[in-house]
């Protein structure tokens, strides 16, 4: 059992990461180059969604 928990939360911070990731990289590039920054933004708006259903499902704390 443990080892389900230690999986579900890597999987959780992979994901968490991921989106910080790509949010701040659209951030940067929308400020250089905003036709392309604003797509990035989107799909940094559709994995901080991804992440946040993966949290309420797996019912982990905020």
């Amino acid at each position: 059992m443990g080892s389900l928990v230690k999986r579900t939360q890597q999987v959780e911070k992979n994901k968490r990461l991921l989106a910080i990731g790509v949010t701040a990289a659209g951030v940067a590039t929308c400020f250089l180059t905003p036709f392309i920054g604003v797509p990035v933004l989107v799909a940094s708006a559709y994995l901080g969604w991804d992440w946040f259903k993966f949290r309420a499902k797996n019912g982990m704390r905020f």
